[in-house]
């Protein structure tokens, strides 16, 4: 027997144990879930057979108060049960991918297997695969053969590896293993790149790279940038990185629910969806800055969103000042311009005014200035402004109270009052009251969007805010077109971010106190604004930041992008990171991407071939239509599972369709998405075969 066959033989021998303690143990699991909920449906049911206990029965409601904290207790320890259950049955077809020989120093060589979660032994305390996020697996990514060592809990551990070696196992059966010197290997990665793409991102776990790695498991910064080019695994390095922190932080609490992703648009969550939960972990929170405006401004200002915006832009014939336009007000100028109006609107805008009910003072508008702008807890202007609303209500209630005392006494004296008499008595109280209230929330309410509209329309206004600032040469078509185009039912997205921003400033809420970890992909199609929306909403965060300013879509970037952003988050302690390899395209892909691109931040091209791009040109548009229906019959042909038409605009998206529908040939496979998916906002798909 060869020396292969032997160690073949030894390998398959332990995969049989691993996959037979699984079995068992999701057996025994499953039983033990099948009587935790026998008990709880028991409990719930002796619960509640007792009946609703009345209000003032108060040895019903403690008892009923200790059956609520059994039943959380009983309903903990069944979800505990079945998620081991459910995640050892999710392992089952491969429990573990890879695996290497560790020798720490004055110990035995230990035989470490990798997988996509734990499998111990909880009697023998045995662990027969390790957590691809445990300390210790972080050597099968980075680590040659030779000396090694990894950060455990208690200090760094060192040794040696003596072995690394990756298994190809199908449905619990091993079909091979290669060993190597450094993981992870090209023909793993050939093979994993070379499979059909899906709608679904498919996690990397077996084909981590080091450097990939590096960034997964960074636990010192408060902001982590990573600068990757187009197919460098950024995407799929944040969601390992989001399922190793949850991992790493358990015990700190951490879970799914104090995350959040922030992308473009909502078609990435659908597309990573199945990411986390192959990771063995619930997904978390996916969002835009649509959803951030939405969710402080209600239904009071509807906003145009992003991929409106792209497309108003690439389509206009004016599409240079509007992009112009578009990047001066994402700017850190703009924030200044913004920051200054606040400041007015805080020491002179705010027109305050004695408050009156029936003719009678409540507060003179001079002292409540001096009341507000007395701050020495540096309270957010809205508080400020909520609190005095506060104290007038308070002293409009005892006023209307002596108010109706007096007038129902004068009612009296005149020889009591019928139905009628009273209704009078409300109806004019209730005026007085009213006038009251508008008179007081004319300076207690914060209207940010007429703030921002008299930033624009007041040219006094303007010239004196912009006065020593950085302004572009256009300045006044920006003021004048703003001024013109500004409409609450459908802000422009641009001017959206500022007014959010200026809600924020001026109201200081928050929204989204639970989230502790906030991950930006595509981090170059946003603007200084936009971060700064972000450090204002999640002040407390530690955030992974994720871009490619190869990638910009309707601006140029340069890497200075990235120092701003820590400039405006501030964080304790920030890194900055790059990767340059390209996984995704072929070599001829990226061959071919250089001659359209300068000669900047170039990637370094994965040794994976296949054919050279074709530049098409046909002498009309139904001659390209035949073309494309023949490419698409020769793709299907070959195999391919995903074809795409990608267009500029929405006008051509729906011309090209219409035609294409009609080919006999597409009449039975072509799809037409709702809203014709969006490829990074500006180009879309209009034909998709899944």
């Amino acid at each position: 027997m060869s020396d292969y066959n032997k160690q073949l033989e030894q390998e398959q021998q332990y995969l049989k144990s691993v996959t037979h303690f699984l079995n068992e143990q999701i057996h025994i699991g499953g039983k033990a879930a099948a009587e935790q909920k026998e008990n709880l449906v028991a409990l719930r049911k002796e619960m509640f057979e007792g009946g609703m206990p009345a209000v003032d029965d108060y040895d019903r409601n403690i008892e009923l108060s200790q059956y609520h904290t059994m039943e959380r207790i009983e309903t903990s320890h069944y979800e505990h049960k079945l998620s081991k259950v459910e995640k050892y049955k999710r392992i089952l077809d491969k429990p573990y991918f890879g695996r290497f020989d560790f020798k720490e120093e004055d110990e035995d060589t230990e035989k470490v297997y990798i997988g996509y979660q734990n499998v111990m032994n909880d009697n023998t305390y045995e662990v027969m695969v390790y957590d691809w996020r445990a300390p210790i697996a972080s050597m099968f990514y980075r680590s040659e053969l030779g000396a090694a060592s990894y950060k455990a809990p208690c200090g760094d551990i060192n040794g040696e590896v003596s072995l690394k070696r990756q298994y190809e196992i199908e449905k619990g059966e091993l079909k091979y293993f290669f060993d190597c010197a450094l993981t992870i290997t090209d023909e793993m990665l050939q093979q994993a790149l070379g499979n059909n793409a899906s709608s679904h991102m498919k996690n990397i776990v077996e084909t981590i790279q080091k450097e990939q790695d590096l960034i997964i498991r960074d636990v010192d910064n408060d902001l982590l940038i990573v600068q990757g080019v187009a197919g460098s695994g950024k995407t799929s390095i944040a969601m390992h990185r989001i399922a190793f922190l949850l991992y790493e932080r358990m015990n700190e609490g951490l879970t799914s629910e104090n995350v959040m992703i922030i992308s473009p648009n909502h078609l990435f969550g659908e597309y990573v969806s199945t990411v986390l939960p192959e990771l063995g972990e619930n997904n978390v929170c996916y969002s835009t800055m649509e959803d951030f405006f939405d969710m402080y401004f209600k239904n009071s200002i509807r906003l145009r969103s992003r991929s409106s915006q792209l497309e108003f832009m690439i389509t206009h014939k004016n599409r240079y000042h509007i992009r112009k336009n578009i990047s001066f007000k994402g700017s850190s100028t703009f924030i200044s311009l913004l920051d200054r109006l606040v400041d007015a609107y805080e020491n002179e805008l705010i027109t305050f005014r004695d408050v009156k009910y029936a003719g009678e003072l409540i507060a003179k508008g001079e002292d409540l200035r001096k009341n507000f702008l007395d701050n020495p807890i540096q309270m957010a202007i809205g508080k400020r402004l909520g609190r005095i609303e506060h104290g007038l209500i308070k002293k409009l209630n005892e006023l209307e109270k002596a108010k109706r005392k007096e007038m129902m006494n004068e009612l009296r004296k005149k020889g009591g009052y019928d139905y009628k008499e009273e209704e009078q008595l409300n109806n004019t109280l209730s005026n007085y009251r009213q006038e009251t209230l508008e008179a007081m929330r004319s300076f207690t309410k914060v209207n940010v969007f007429k703030l921002y509209e008299q930033l624009f329309k007041d040219k006094t206004l303007w010239n004196r805010f912009v006065e020593g600032l950085n302004m572009p040469k256009n300045m006044e078509n920006i003021r004048s077109f703003t001024a013109k185009s500004l409409r609450p039912d459908l802000a422009n997205y641009e001017d959206g971010m500022a007014l959010l921003y200026l809600k924020l400033r001026i109201e200081d809420q928050h929204h989204y106190p639970q989230i502790r970890q906030l991950l930006i992909d595509e981090a170059q199609d946003y603007y200084p604004l936009q971060y700064k929306v972000l450090g204002e909403i999640f002040k407390n965060a530690q955030y992974t930041v994720l871009g490619d300013i190869g990638q910009t879509i309707e601006k140029s970037e340069t890497e200075d992008l990235y120092d701003e952003v820590i400039r405006i988050l501030a964080p304790k302690k920030a890194l900055k990171l790059s990767l340059n390899k390209s996984y995704r395209s072929s070599y001829e892909i990226s061959q071919f991407t250089k001659k359209l691109r300068d000669t900047q931040n170039m990637s370094i091209a994965f040794e994976r071939h296949d054919e050279v791009p074709i530049v098409a040109q046909q002498e009309n548009m139904g001659q390209m239509f035949d073309w494309i229906e023949d490419k698409v019959k020769e793709y299907e042909k070959n195999g391919y599972e995903t074809i795409a038409i990608i267009c500029k605009s929405q006008k051509e998206v729906n011309h090209v369709y219409s035609k294409l529908a009609k080919k006999s040939s597409f009449a039975n496979s072509i799809q037409k998405k709702m809203d014709l998916k969006k490829v990074y906002s500006s180009c879309q798909y209009i034909w998709q075969k899944d």
